[in-house]
């Protein structure tokens, strides 16, 4: 049999009583904590003792020494500290009946929990502003990658914002209400909203370029005898911004083909002339573009001065 298992596990620090209660099952079961982790514990196989567990969150001390003491005076074994500020203590089973509460107070326990507030609900705004932002990047340009990570920003605030609601209610934290530990769903999400967001916007596929000219040739109307201004390969389908800006001195199209089916997705028709101040046109379409390779084609134009710029990303 093993002397030493690791155990793997996450909880929320609304959730921190659960922990405590698996700390205990797993004492009665002969496996005793050595050393306690934000994502697992340590323990080592002793049946011949039985703990009670209990956590404190103090991240600023500054005397350790004397914080440690004053657990000890009240019969508690200092194990360890994680790096963000919880502090396992344990002190020996009595069948007997002892007092197995750090806190013996309602006023020490609402300290405890009022500092994991504060952090909460600081982190709640700062993840839901992140959130907002992105959706208003995903309204005006919808993208598979921004709205993956939209979604995973709503969904984590709204859990760290339900985790403040529990903290102010001391009778919903102390995890008898909940029959399951979300914090490993949220992490799990949070992975795989980033991840994904990541992947989605690596396999985005882009074309950008300029082109300048005094005395640009004239281009037929026929998309066989158009001007190839590249391709961009689609891995995933996505939307896509096509843009047209620039000045030429004559009317030109500037268009997005399919290089398979010879289908043309979207097209602009750049005419300086329409253009607010007469030179300056900017026009920009948002398309779906599927699986494929996507070529980037001028034709029916005149002849004449160009400067362009054109981008499909």
């Amino acid at each position: 049999m093993k002397e030493y298992k690791r155990v793997w596990n996450a909880y929320a620090a609304w959730d921190y009583t659960r922990e405590i209660e698996d700390l205990n099952k797993m004492s009665d079961n002969g496996w005793q904590l050595i050393k306690g982790g934000l994502f697992s514990n340590r323990y080592k196989k002793n049946d011949s003792m039985r703990y009670r567990y209990q956590l404190d969150f103090n991240p600023k001390i500054e005397d350790m020494g004397r914080y440690i003491e004053t657990f000890r005076e009240q019969g508690w074994e200092y194990i360890n500290s994680t790096f963000n500020g919880w502090h396992y203590f344990r002190k020996h089973f009595d069948q007997a009946g002892d007092d197995y509460e750090i806190y013996n107070d309602s006023e020490s326990l609402k300290e405890m929990q009022s500092k994991w507030q504060k952090m909460g609900i600081a982190l709640t705004i700062i993840v839901a502003l992140f959130a907002i932002l992105e959706l208003i990047s995903t309204i005006r340009h919808f993208r598979i990658h921004s709205a993956l990570l939209t979604l995973t920003l709503i969904i984590e605030a709204f859990v760290i914002g339900r985790g403040v609601f529990v903290l102010r209610n001391p009778q919903r934290a102390d995890g008898h209400k909940r029959s399951w530990n979300g914090m490993p769903a949220f992490i799990i999400i949070l992975l795989i909203g980033v991840a994904g967001s990541t992947v989605f916007m690596g396999l985005r596929g882009s074309n950008s370029f300029n082109t300048k000219s005094q005395d640009y040739a004239s281009i037929s109307s026929s998309l066989t005898d158009a001007v190839d201004w590249g391709e961009v390969k689609i891995v995933c389908p996505d939307f896509y911004s096509f843009e047209a800006s620039g000045y030429t001195s004559s009317p030109i199209t500037v268009c997005v083909v399919n290089s398979k089916s010879g289908e043309v997705v979207s097209q602009i028709r750049v005419d300086a002339s329409k253009a607010k101040d007469g030179k300056n046109f900017k026009e920009e379409h948002n398309i779906l573009l599927k699986h494929g390779v996507y070529k980037l084609y001028g034709l029916d134009f005149a002849g004449g001065e160009i400067n362009l710029h054109i981008s499909l990303n």
